[in-house]
């Protein structure tokens, strides 16, 4: 008898920790506020493409619209992001395969402190140069831009040390 009601506790105290670890969501979107997806797997069906994310409409473009573009501009920013992308690219997927690395080497049984730094470091070196192509980039755009659009652009641009971190309001 005792063993079977120390089963009934044990199974029950599991349920109980299983149902509190669930992430609840306390405020639900309501109709118009659910925010579409970035996913590029997801589709926002019913939209049209002015109205889908920008990776539907064709090259991805970061932060806002500058307002008064010329098409040159538009041009030539479109063809500045290609530009970039295509040098961010590689040295992406190397911090990947670094990050991968690193994940290996800290779960191992074995800890290899020496390997695990300079893992680590290699991260950080990758990182800075994904950095200078980012500012690099900034400066390029700026350099064809009007003194009315550089002011909108220099305040739209993300502050703090992430720009996919939490958001403020």
């Amino acid at each position: 008898m005792k063993k079977s009601k120390m089963k009934w506790l044990g199974t029950l105290g599991v349920a109980v920790l299983l149902a509190s670890s669930l992430n609840v969501n306390a405020q639900g979107f309501r109709g118009d506020q659910k925010p579409t997806s970035d996913h590029p797997m997801e589709m926002n069906i019913g939209q049209r493409p002015e109205q889908q994310g920008p990776e539907r409409r064709g090259l991805e473009r970061r932060g806002p619209e500058i307002p008064n573009l010329t098409e040159a501009q538009e041009s030539q920013l479109k063809e500045f992001h290609l530009q970039e992308m295509k040098k961010a690219q590689p040295i992406e997927n190397l911090v990947a395969e670094k990050e991968a690395r690193l994940n290996t080497l800290t779960t191992a049984e074995k800890y290899a402190e020496k390997a695990v730094n300079k893992v680590i470091e290699e991260i950080g070196d990758l990182k800075t140069d994904l950095a200078k192509l980012k500012v690099a980039g900034q400066h390029q755009i700026k350099s064809i831009l009007t003194e009315e659009q550089l002011v909108f652009f220099n305040q739209h641009q993300p502050k703090g040390p992430k720009e996919n971190g939490p958001r403020r309001n």
